[in-house]
């Protein structure tokens, strides 16, 4: 109790005293919390009653201490529950909602797959009954919405980078018009094989931010090589848009001027497990433009992968593409796939060289003799 006491003048009063136990989830209920301790003697006979009872109420339970803190100073703040649970079909699912020593009769839960973005994010508070309390009521302020977003932001990182992490309890987060303060936090791990593949443990695979890298090309251009996301549609199919008719139809085999919304759709919107697209942009100002793609989706045997490549006609030349390609093939083998193939119509004697050059050899299909097939093995 003395060590208590002393923590407790050094982080300054009011303190807070909770149990600290292995075995024991939820510490009110066994008494393991005091609160609003404001002198030295409170902190020393909160301690001693803290322990009896706890251990009342669980003898078998493990006791490791107390923990002493700094109680939240605020004004109208709101508790809310940020949670994680490992689901054993659709794996880690975020979950939301109001919080406190009442969160089960509450009942208050919207529940999200990772992972998240700020528009993922806001909706999932916009659907739970808490989002009423977050505005202004009674003369109470609004939340501050932005720091809230932030820590479901970092727990869904926690979750798509930690695969041994299998459940998570951030109960209560505390905001109000200032900020957002985690109360309490459990935290729960299990075994992980680590030669799994990352984010196998995920039903959706977060976006490769690994696999962003900034480029320069012989002769000196600067060019950004990432990972195509959702909202790159409109810029995908201006680029296609600006393809030459040729590059179009050796590309595609087809001359259409655009893409058609279900094939951009399924261009922009991928799996990062089973496929991959990475552009190559350059920026104009506040924006991007792109000027390069290579693709690969997987087969039906898993084992294998198809690929496609394309450059802007005015980047056509300048080395883009062999960056662009090698990156792609390096991205496979990280993927665990063991070949790459993919099909050049043989009036396109420019791709040819180029895929020989890059290690691939190509093979003649009987049944469609004006195209060749390109493979390489990973």
């Amino acid at each position: 109790p003395e060590d208590a006491v002393l923590i407790a003048q050094e982080t300054g009063f009011p303190v807070a005293l909770k149990i600290d136990s292995p075995d024991i989830t939820h510490k009110s209920d066994v008494g393991g919390v005091r609160l609003g301790l404001e002198h030295a003697h409170e902190v020393h006979d909160a301690w001693h009653r803290m322990l009896e009872d706890v251990r009342r109420a669980r003898p078998e339970a493990r006791i490791d201490g107390v923990f002493v803190e700094p109680m939240w100073s605020g004004r109208a703040g709101r508790e809310l529950m940020i949670g994680v649970v490992a689901d054993p079909l659709f794996g880690p699912a975020i979950s939301f909602g109001l919080g406190g020593t009442l969160v089960e009769v509450l009942d208050d839960r919207v529940v999200a797959l990772p992972p998240l973005n700020r528009f993922l994010i806001r909706s999932m508070i916009g659907r739970s009954r808490a989002a009423r309390l977050l505005a202004a009521f009674r003369g109470a302020p609004a939340v501050a919405t932005e720091p809230l977003e932030e820590i479901l932001l970092r727990v869904s990182e926690l979750v798509c980078e930690l695969p041994w992490l299998s459940a998570l309890d951030l109960n209560p987060v505390i905001v109000d018009d200032r900020g957002a303060t985690v109360v309490d936090a459990r935290v729960m791990v299990r075994p992980w094989n680590p030669s799994a593949r990352p984010y196998d443990h995920m039903a959706i695979h977060p976006y490769p931010a690994n696999l962003v890298e900034r480029v320069v090309l012989p002769h000196g251009e600067a060019v950004t090589i990432r990972p195509i996301r959702p909202e790159d549609a409109q810029m995908e199919q201006a680029f296609v848009a600006g393809l030459s008719e040729r590059s179009r139809y050796l590309r595609f085999m087809s001359a259409f001027p655009k893409l058609p919304p279900q094939l951009l759709s399924r261009f922009t919107q991928i799996d990062y497990d089973r496929e991959m697209a990475l552009i190559a942009v350059v920026r104009e100002g506040d924006e991007e433009r792109e000027i390069g793609v290579a693709r690969y989706a997987s087969t039906d045997d898993g084992a294998s992968c198809e690929f496609a490549i394309v450059v802007a006609d005015a980047w056509q030349g300048r080395g883009l593409a062999r960056r662009l390609f090698a990156k792609l093939i390096d991205t496979a083998r990280s993927r665990r796939f063991r070949r790459m193939h993919g099909i050049i119509l043989r009036e396109n004697p420019r791709m040819l060289a180029f895929v020989r050059s890059m290690g691939f050899r190509t093979h003649p299909v009987p049944e469609e003799p004006e195209i060749l097939r390109a493979t390489m093995e990973l």
